[in-house]
């Protein structure tokens, strides 16, 4: 995707956190997971990459921005809602190019409300 499409992403997020009390954000994106970080970092955000399914403790994790490949996403889904853990972030937000995993993950969990409540 072209880089000026990834910073309007990036400011999109960034005016979010400008206007809402948000504690932390999922970020949906494709294999360019390095390009993201990296534009988010230059925004001051902290940024940790996901990059396995495992219990992790989120809670412990001091980032403001959790980066994960959509090919992980549903797999994470499933992880955070079989062990309960729906309570360490605020939004999930896709990358623009990412319209149909977000529309599959929205139809797949539309009766889950802990997750379809922080989708934007």
């Amino acid at each position: 995707m072209k880089l000026e499409f990834k910073n309007n992403f990036v400011d999109e997020l960034e005016n979010i956190y400008k206007t809402h009390l948000i504690y932390r954000t999922i970020v949906v994106c494709n294999g360019d997971v390095i390009e993201y970080k990296k534009l988010l970092e230059d925004k001051d955000f902290s940024v940790y990459v996901i990059n396995t399914i495992s219990n992790i403790n989120y809670d412990a994790l001091d980032y403001r921005i959790l980066l994960i490949k959509s090919d992980l996403f549903e797999d994470f889904l499933s992880n955070i809602i079989s062990n309960k853990m729906n309570d360490f972030y605020t939004l999930i937000k896709f990358t623009y190019e990412n319209d149909d995993i977000k529309k599959y993950i929205s139809n797949k969990y539309y009766n889950n409300y802990e997750i379809m409540n922080n989708i934007i």
